[in-house]
């Protein structure tokens, strides 16, 4: 007598924990990497959406302590690294999670700009004076105060520095000596210095007609 025998093929388990849905794409972060500024993940397009998501971001690839929100305010000692969101989706037991592409965070763009004035010192003396009147802007709100802010002019190839102040509500004055400059004309141009986390500028450089009169 024959013994029949059946054979029931059956599909393999899905292991405990593995994700059923993945990861298809991811946008770019979103924000300027500046001190100050806020960077936002993207949340990624996915296969079969998650039912949630949690953050970490990572500064050179390590774990920024505290920085577990889709925000991150980029912070003065992240300049010169790379901070990047990692994203993980979560579906009942099961993960799945990416990295965002890294930024490289820089420092906070300046710019100046200049005004070269005669002014009298004094009103009972009639001798000019010479004021470099500038102004600084960045490209984000941020205290530049006690910044240095120097003065140079350059006659034929000579550069020559004239004084230097520090900026004051961003503004800065430097009176400019030339009681016995040349006579003629003189090219003048202010820089800031920089700091930590704003970059250093220079602005222009303005022709001043130095008169006889």
């Amino acid at each position: 007598m024959a013994l029949l025998l059946t054979v029931a093929l059956l599909a393999p388990a899905q292991s405990a924990g593995a994700a059923s849905f993945a990861v298809v794409d991811h946008g770019p972060t979103q924000g300027t990497p500046v001190p100050g500024a806020l960077l936002t993940a993207d949340l990624g397009t996915w296969s079969s959406p998650p039912s949630s998501y949690t953050f970490q971001w990572l500064r050179d690839g390590a774990p920024i302590a505290g920085a577990t929100s889709q925000d991150y305010p980029v912070q003065e000692g992240d300049v010169g690294h790379q901070v990047a969101p990692q994203v993980t989706g979560t579906d009942g037991n099961t993960q799945a999670s990416f990295t965002g592409d890294p930024l490289t965070i820089r420092k906070i763009g300046s710019k100046l700009t200049l005004e070269v004035r005669r002014v009298h010192p004094a009103p009972t003396k009639n001798r000019l004076v010479w004021m470099a009147i500038s102004f600084m802007t960045t490209e984000r709100p941020y205290g530049t105060d006690g910044g240095t802010v120097v003065a140079y002019k350059k006659k034929g190839d000579q550069l020559k520095r004239l004084g230097s102040t520090t900026v004051i509500r961003g503004a800065a004055f430097v009176r400019l000596p030339w009681k016995r400059a040349p006579h003629g004309k003189s090219k003048v141009m202010v820089c800031y210095q920089g700091s930590d986390v704003v970059a250093a500028s220079c602005s222009r450089w303005i022709v001043v007609h130095r008169n006889r009169a």
